[in-house]
C-alpha cells in the first residue's frame, strides 16, 4: 500500500467532526445547545461547534474528523484518512443564532448511491456474516439490497421505501470494515424492511440494524417451523420510534416482537418501546438473541454448531 503524503494527512485533519457528519450522517446530529449536539447512536458523545468531540461514556475524545472515524468508527488511521480525502465534505459557514430563533434546518434532496454492475463484494461479505442465500437473493432482486462503490471501497446500501415503494432513506454499510452512514437526505422515518409474502400480516419484527434484521429471516428460513416470509422484518436503522411509527400507520399490524441487542442500551430501549406499544393496544414480545449481542451474532452461532455437529456426523 502506498505511503500517505504529507498533504494527504493535513488535508484529511482540516476537517473537523461536525462537517463530517453534516455531510455523510446528517441523521446522526440532535442540537442539544446553541453550541453542541450529541448523536443518535451514542447519546453520551458531545460534538460542539468549535471542532472538538468527547464521548463521556468511554471517556474518549478528539478535535477532528480522523479521530471520530478511529475512536469511534474503529477506522485504522490509513483507512481514516484516504477516506476523507477521496470524500471531503464541503466545509460550510456557521452562524450561531438567538436562542429565541427558531431553528432552520437545511433540507438536502435524497440521492440513492449509485450501484455498481454486480454485487459480488456484498455477496461475500453478507455470506460471511452468515446471510443466507436466499434471503440475500430476495433483498437483492427486490431492490432494496444493492452494492456502491466509494473510492476504494465496496459498500452495502440497503433503502427504506415509503409505503408508495419510492427510496426515501440508504443505509450504507462498509463491506471492509466498520464504517457506516446514512447518505444525505435520507429520511430516517423510512426503515429498510423486508416485507412479509401475505400483505395482510399481522406480524413485524423490529431489529437495530439491516443485518440482523436479515440474520432473523435466515433463522427463521433455517428453523423451517414456517415460511422465512410470514413476518415483516424492520430495521430501525439504530434506537428510534420514526421507523416504526410509520410502518405502523401503514401496515395493518397486531403483533409486535421486539428483537433488539441484548446490551443495556438495547435492553432500556426495548422496555420503553414496549410500553409505548402496549398503551397503543398492540400485543408486544420481548424476543432478544438468545446467544451474543445481536441477531447476527446469534445467527453465526447456529451455523457454527450445525457446521461442527455436520463434521461430526
Amino acid at each position: 500500500m502506498a505511503k500517505l503524503s504529507v498533504e494527504e494527512i493535513q488535508s484529511a485533519r482540516s476537517v473537523t467532526v461536525l462537517d463530517y457528519l453534516r455531510e455523510y450522517e446528517p441523521g446522526e446530529l440532535i442540537r442539544v445547545g446553541l453550541r453542541d449536539y450529541r448523536t443518535k447512536t451514542h447519546d453520551s458523545l458531545v460534538v460542539s461547534d468549535n471542532g472538538l468531540f468527547h464521548w463521556f461514556s468511554t471517556g474518549l475524545g478528539g478535535g477532528n474528523a480522523i479521530d471520530y472515524l478511529i475512536k469511534v468508527k474503529r477506522m485504522d488511521f490509513v483507512s481514516a484518512v484516504r477516506l476523507l480525502n477521496e470524500h471531503r465534505p464541503t466545509v460550510s459557514s456557521f452562524q450561531i443564532v438567538n436562542s429565541n430563533t427558531p431553528l432552520q434546518i437545511e433540507k438536502r434532496e435524497f440521492v440513492c448511491p449509485t450501484p455498481d454492475c454486480g454485487n459480488n463484494a456484498i455477496r461475500a461479505y453478507l455470506f460471511r456474516r452468515a446471510i443466507s442465500n436466499r434471503v440475500f437473493r430476495y433483498c437483492n432482486d427486490a431492490g432494496i439490497l444493492y452494492q456502491t462503490t466509494r473510492g476504494e471501497y465496496k459498500n452495502c446500501v440497503f433503502l427504506g421505501l415509503d409505503v408508495d415503494g419510492e427510496p426515501r432513506a440508504a443505509f450504507v454499510r462498509s463491506c471492509n470494515g466498520v464504517w457506516r452512514g446514512d447518505s444525505v437526505g435520507s429520511q430516517k422515518k423510512y426503515g429498510f424492511c423486508i416485507p412479509a409474502k401475505d400483505p395482510d400480516c399481522d406480524t413485524v419484527e423490529i431489529y437495530e440494524s439491516p443485518i440482523d434484521a436479515m440474520s432473523g429471516a435466515t433463522l427463521r428460513q433455517v428453523h423451517k417451523r414456517e415460511d422465512w416470509r410470514s413476518v415483516y422484518y424492520l430495521s430501525l436503522g439504530g434506537l428510534n420510534y420514526q421507523p416504526l411509527d410509520y410502518f405502523l400507520e401503514t401496515h395493518p399490524i397486531a403483533r409486535v416482537r421486539l428483537c433488539l441487542d441484548n446490551d443495556k442500551r438495547g435492553r432500556e430501549f426495548a422496555e420503553k418501546l414496549s410500553r409505548h406499544l402496549v398503551e397503543q393496544g398492540y400485543k408486544v414480545f420481548d424476543c432478544p438473541p438468545k446467544y451474543g449481542k445481536d441477531y447476527n451474532d446469534q445467527l453465526v452461532h447456529e451455523m457454527h454448531l450445525r457446521f461442527r455437529q455436520a463434521e461430526r456426523e
